[in-house]
Parts: C-alpha cells; sequence; structure tokens
C-alpha cells in the first residue's frame, strides 16, 4: 500500500485504531497477520497474512466488516492496493518456546 505524501503515521495509526489484524484474527483460518514497514515513510507499506486455506481467505474478502474498514484505509492511499494471494508449498520453522 503506497501511502499519500504525508499519510504513512496516519495509515499506521488508522491500523491501530480499527485493530486490523485483530479482527482479522477473529475470522476462521487466520493464523497471522503482519503489518510491515520500511524505515523510509515514503516507501509502501505491507500487509501479510497466513491463512489455513484459501476458502479462509476467500471469508476475509467477503467480511462486511473489512468493506467497511477498507474504505477509510484507501482514503490515506495513492491507490486501491492489489492483493496478491500465495500458496505455500514449502515450509520450514522452529517451535515456539
Amino acid at each position: 500500500m503506497q501511502p499519500r505524501e504525508g499519510c504513512f503515521d496516519d495509515l499506521i495509526e488508522t491500523f491501530e485504531r480499527l485493530e486490523v489484524p485483530q479482527r482479522a484474527l477473529q475470522q476462521q483460518g487466520c493464523l497471522s497477520v503482519e503489518l510491515q514497514v520500511r524505515p523510509d515513510a515514503a516507501a509502501p507499506v505491507l500487509v501479510t497474512a497466513l491463512w489455513a486455506n484459501r476458502e479462509a481467505y476467500d471469508g476475509w474478502l467477503r467480511n462486511p466488516w473489512r468493506a467497511d474498514a477498507n474504505d477509510e484505509i484507501t482514503a490515506l492511499l495513492v491507490e486501491q492496493p492489489e492483493g496478491v494471494v500465495y500458496d505455500i508449498r514449502l515450509a520450514a520453522g522452529n517451535p515456539l518456546p
């Protein structure tokens, strides 16, 4: 997501105020959500989420709350963000302590 000039902090604050990651985690099948930023406030902001399966993510896309929140977020962006979906084919990780 590319914030409009001067809207970087507003975008982050809006995600926090709307509790977007927390709301996504309430959606069945959502395993994790991250809002990733680079040190350069003019750089795009990246949101990644891990879903149990494609159907769970499709449920999030149809969630009415998401549609309402999206209007407020999109107002802070240069253009409508492009969603990209990847299927995990191989993964490795350490167990949580």
